[in-house]
């Protein structure tokens, strides 16, 4: 029987661990967050562009025929409420998922990262995971195979130029957001401040929408609004199938434009440094020459990046550039652009480390790589279970297609 140990609880976690439990292996389950699905409720006021039929997998749906259906929109809270809570919850996941437990680090037994290279000794040896429980305490925990489903989301980009922190960014780290907030009523008091806001996505577009109907309700509230990129497309895709995409990718280019008058573009520009005066932030913008404004809270979309921490004593192939495993990176990189709709799998050999039995599957796989599909970490796991770590009865397959947060 395979040891298998699943790192996050979010989709392709929970998808790993029912194929697993086909299988009967003894696996494990080890959520950082308090409920699984901690990532999805971090945007749960948010809806995705896709609806239920497309953010259910065939297994998922084989596991749980009433999960739900049709063409309506879920948010995050509702895709782990209504969709991972009762995949928790089945019988053959009893027990299997451990949260509020975070794996702090892999190794394998006996060995370091720059020892047995190539060598067969490094299967031979389990993985160690050094495990934080609920209590405080730490565990080890052995297993034979290791899934990182971790994704990138709890791992946010910095601030400053080039990817690191803007000069005093550690300083004003209690008054800088870095996750999607919910705006509607003001509960975080947003409302009536100035507000720097940054990054050009998705989740950026998506703040800005929201700070753009807050200034409406509350006089007073100025979003300044910084952008890296002079001409910014918006990631406006051609003959966007999606309609929710493409509604806002129209309402972040018009807010852009000045048309709701409480939001205004610092395109081309990056932030060079935070100063304190007088309890609110100076934050230094460059575009050529430094531009200095004076903000009260600082919304950081910038997206997130893999953490490959979690691993660094394990020999695992990155891409330099994109921080991806190196086989599906280099699968990736040589893609031309288009839409996420289109991408479709690279086959199981892409998944392969050059550590044994190590796996880093759904978003965090694709790196900085921002195209990742839940369909996408469907297939990975299939492409796992059948063909990298042993068989798994059938499951039937159909036309699918989500997103994460937004996109």
């Amino acid at each position: 029987m395979t040891r298998i140990a699943i790192l996050g609880a979010g989709p392709i976690g929970l998808e790993a661990a029912l194929a697993a439990a086909r299988r009967g292996d003894d696996f494990r389950v080890y959520e950082a967050a308090a409920t699984v699905g901690g990532h999805l409720r971090r945007w749960g006021h948010v809806r995705t562009f896709t609806a239920w039929d497309m953010n259910v997998s065939p297994r998922m749906r084989s596991a749980l025929p009433d999960a739900p259906r049709g063409d309506g929109l879920p948010s995050g809270a509702e895709l782990a409420d209504d969709l991972l809570e009762p995949i928790a919850a089945l019988p053959e996941l009893n027990g299997r998922i451990h949260l509020r437990t975070q794996v702090l680090g892999v190794g394998r037994e006996g060995l370091l990262k720059h020892e047995a290279i190539g060598d067969p000794r490094r299967a031979s040896r389990p993985f160690r995971l050094l495990v934080g429980r609920p209590d405080g305490s730490e565990a080890i925990a052995h297993a034979d195979v290791v899934i990182d489903a971790t994704g990138t989301y709890g791992n946010p980009n910095r601030l400053g130029d080039g990817g690191i922190d803007a000069v005093n960014e550690r300083a004003f780290e209690d008054r800088i957001e870095r996750f999607l907030p919910a705006l509607a009523g003001d509960a975080a008091g947003w409302a009536g401040r100035a507000i720097l806001l940054t990054g050009a996505g998705h989740c950026a577009q998506t703040a800005v929408r929201q700070l753009a109907e807050l200034a409406r309700d509350a006089p007073g509230t100025r979003v300044l609004w910084a952008v890296r990129d002079a001409t910014p497309d918006w990631s406006a895709v051609a003959a966007d199938p999606l309609p929710e995409r493409v509604a806002l990718n129209a309402a972040a280019a018009e807010l852009a434009a000045g048309a709701s008058g409480a939001v205004e573009l610092r395109a081309g520009c990056v932030t060079e440094a935070l100063n304190g005066r007088d309890g609110r932030i100076v934050v230094t913008l460059r575009n050529g020459q430094p531009e200095e404004i004076e903000v009260d809270r600082i919304l950081a979309c910038n997206g997130g990046v893999p953490d490959h921490a979690l691993y660094r004593q394990l020999q695992v192939h990155e891409c330099y550039a994109t921080s991806g495993p190196m086989n599906l990176a280099a699968a990736l990189l040589g893609e031309t652009g288009g839409d996420c709709l289109a991408v479709g799998s690279h086959g199981p050999e892409t998944l392969i480390n050059p550590e044994p039995g190590f796996f880093i599957l759904g978003a965090k796989s694709y790196g900085r790589n921002s195209q990742f599909l839940l369909q996408i970490g469907w297939q990975q796991v299939d492409d796992v279970f059948t063909s990298l770590i042993g068989q798994e009865p059938p499951v039937p397959r159909q036309a699918v297609a989500t997103s994460g947060p937004l996109g």
